[in-house]
């Protein structure tokens, strides 16, 4: 296998197929989010009915609406996933005309957003697994912070 020099650039098919097995990894962030966000929503509905204290309340209302949103993130990626795969069985490479028709007819981008190249394109998905994986550590590190401090209020 012959390594690639720094003057040479991968093809448009590669950056697809690497951003696809990529953005593949935010189903791993989401299998971890979803009972997170699932708890913390049962968390709140029994919490409010109990009359549960107002820092606790709060927490989980964070842990909740930190996995509604990496949810929402966890659908763009899986989309977008899906899309690049589609572009490397497809072999479009650079013209990718149709694919920019079909997601404009659809209303999922603007005309000025389907200029860009598959690279371009390979990191907006990339930033959206990255804010998928921080909605990720936000429910975590509320869970441990709040873990920690009804802690100490035992003690």
């Amino acid at each position: 296998m012959e390594a690639l020099s720094p003057k040479e650039k991968a093809s448009p098919q590669d950056v697809a197929a690497a951003a696809a097995d990529l953005l593949d990894q935010g189903a791993i962030i989401d299998r971890i989010s979803r009972p997170l966000t699932i708890a913390a929503l049962i968390g709140l509905m029994v919490g409010l009915g109990l009359g549960l204290g107002a820092l606790l309340i709060a927490s989980l209302l964070l842990v909740a609406l930190s996995g509604l949103a990496e949810t929402y993130l966890a659908l763009r990626t899986g989309f977008d996933s899906a899309l690049f795969r589609r572009l490397t069985a497809s072999h479009l490479g650079t013209d990718l005309g149709k694919l920019d028709a079909a997601l404009i007819e659809l209303g999922l981008v603007t005309d000025d957003k389907s200029k860009h190249a598959v690279a371009d394109r390979a990191l907006g998905a990339r930033r959206l697994l990255v804010l998928q994986g921080s909605a990720l550590v936000l429910q975590v590190a509320v869970i441990l912070i709040a873990t920690a401090f009804a802690q100490a209020q035992v003690n």
